[in-house]
């Protein structure tokens, strides 16, 4: 039998032999931690890795600095992407004309720095630009 926790934190796989095995995720692992029903007692099976934590494979300083930077790199424009996504999502969602025309300016600049930090390209960044325009000119 296999059970998932409405939350997706603690998996709990039951075996014929009435022993437990829980799944639990904690920061990006999972820890497989086997209850014995005879005995009473827990015990930590395997800890695995989800995709997400990388193992550094370098062996130069410089190499190891590289992947620290990327690595920084990369969780800051996620940060910035998912902001804008955010703020293109809450634009559109928008039902007042007035605050759509007062924001517009604010999300095409994000839009501007994502294409000019390079996390997304600058066609995209102007196909987004001229949907989000499209519907200030169709309501003016």
């Amino acid at each position: 039998m296999y059970e998932k926790s409405f939350m997706g934190a603690i998996y709990r796989v039951i075996d014929l032999f009435a022993n437990i095995v829980y799944c639990v995720l904690i920061e990006n692992r999972f820890l497989i931690i086997k209850f014995e029903a005879k005995t009473l007692q827990l015990q930590l099976v395997n800890t695995l890795l989800l995709p997400s934590e990388k193992i550094i494979m370098a062996n130069h300083k410089a190499t190891k600095k590289d992947v620290r930077q990327s690595t920084k790199r990369r969780e800051r424009n996620k940060y910035y992407g998912k902001t804008t996504r955010n703020a293109i999502r809450d634009l559109k969602a928008s039902k007042d004309d007035a605050a759509y025309t007062e924001s517009l300016p604010s999300v095409v600049s994000m839009i501007d720095k994502l294409a000019k930090r390079g996390v997304i390209h600058k066609n995209k960044a102007s196909n987004l630009k001229s949907k989000l325009a499209r519907k200030t000119s169709a309501t003016a």
